[in-house]
């Protein structure tokens, strides 16, 4: 019975590991490159490697892939705090400085590996370096989900819609699920296995939908909508925004916009991309920003959170990040500076 739960274990750990290293190369090599891809691919890249540990320690019994496996679910875990973060950010700001999140950590996984390696220090490893482990990756997973949580709370989070936000989820509930299975239970590498096997297989799954859809895409990209066929649709869009003040509605979606138009969501959303050059979320932003800036300026007496509220956030932290980023400033120092240019009466 011990023999053929052995088996399992490896049968999963081998398909597993070969499915994560092609994922891992796939993404890596996908065009247009992406920072995205990129921290998904290293993160696949880890659990290619930590799956590999039953099956070549079963083959050799060295000591040192205990070693790489602890390393490599070590480095994971910068790599999907990095891979959170710069999915959830705005999609008009810069990349994340990558290397401020996976440079120290990875040149202290290498000076620890080498200056105590696991043939010669077991204790160490086994006792403390895996204890710490466990807590550095709580850490990172906690960090993890207070960056998602502006989007869960704002009610902005379409998980059917954002194939992106969709796969950052998964990959958070499967590497808690993890890091439980590590912390809590006595059978580790099965939990591991089996967790690590079906992640694999589900972001294979949607690397291949991602490519199905980019390659309709591209066959559909020349059907641009032409100027005199947007005009109209953009004028009733503006009307929208500018008598109804739509955008003051805390959880107005694309879709609510699209119905009160008349129009399907994919039409309004390739009207806003192709004639104007920004998405749903950065068009409503540019507005709610400037009734922003005029309340600021108009009423000194007004709370930051009451401003946020009336021009449509549910969340102070969505407004300010949007604030900054159309404003390049934050809205206390924008407030500020229009206080002291105003004429002292």
């Amino acid at each position: 019975m011990v023999l053929d739960a052995t088996i399992f274990l490896l049968f999963l750990s081998a398909i597993g590991a070969v499915n994560s290293l092609v994922l891992s190369i796939y993404l890596f090599r996908l065009k247009p490159l992406n920072l995205v891809n990129k921290l998904l691919a290293g993160v696949a890249l880890m659990i290619c490697i930590r799956m590999s540990q039953p099956i070549f320690f079963y083959l050799d019994h060295s000591k040192a892939f205990f070693q790489l496996g602890l390393t490599s679910y070590f480095l994971a875990a910068p790599l999907l705090f990095a891979y959170v973060k710069q999915t959830f950010k705005l999609k008009t700001s810069k990349n994340i400085n990558w290397r401020i999140h996976l440079l120290p950590p990875t040149s202290l996984a290498l000076i620890i590996g080498i200056t105590w390696p696991y043939d010669y220090y077991t204790l160490l490893w086994s006792a403390h370096i895996s204890t710490a482990v466990g807590y550095i990756w709580f850490g990172y997973l906690f960090a993890s989900l207070l960056t998602i949580a502006p989007a869960v709370i704002n009610k902005s989070l379409d998980i059917v819609v954002d194939q992106n936000a969709r796969v950052a989820i998964v990959v958070i509930c499967s590497t808690t699920t993890l890091w439980l299975a590590y912390i809590f239970s006595t059978y580790t590498s099965l939990f591991v296995g089996i967790v690590c096997f079906l992640l694999s297989t589900y972001l294979s799954f949607e690397a291949l939908i991602s490519k199905r859809f980019n390659a309709k895409k591209e066959k559909y990209a020349s059907k641009k909508i032409p100027q005199d066929l947007a005009a109209p649709i953009l004028s009733r869009l503006e009307k929208l925004m500018n008598e109804d003040e739509l955008y003051k509605c805390p959880n107005l979606s694309l879709s609510q916009v699209a119905n009160r138009l008349n129009i399907s969501v994919p039409h309004l959303s390739q009207v806003l991309n192709d004639n104007l050059g920004v998405s749903f979320t950065s068009y409503i932003n540019q507005y709610r920003v400037t009734l922003a800036k005029q309340l600021l300026c108009k009423d000194t007496n007004i709370s930051l959170k009451q401003v946020s509220e009336l021009c449509g956030y549910n969340n102070q932290s969505t407004f300010y990040i949007a604030f900054k980023k159309f404003s390049d400033t934050t809205p206390a120092k924008y407030r500020k500076k229009a206080k002291q240019s105003s004429p002292t009466k």
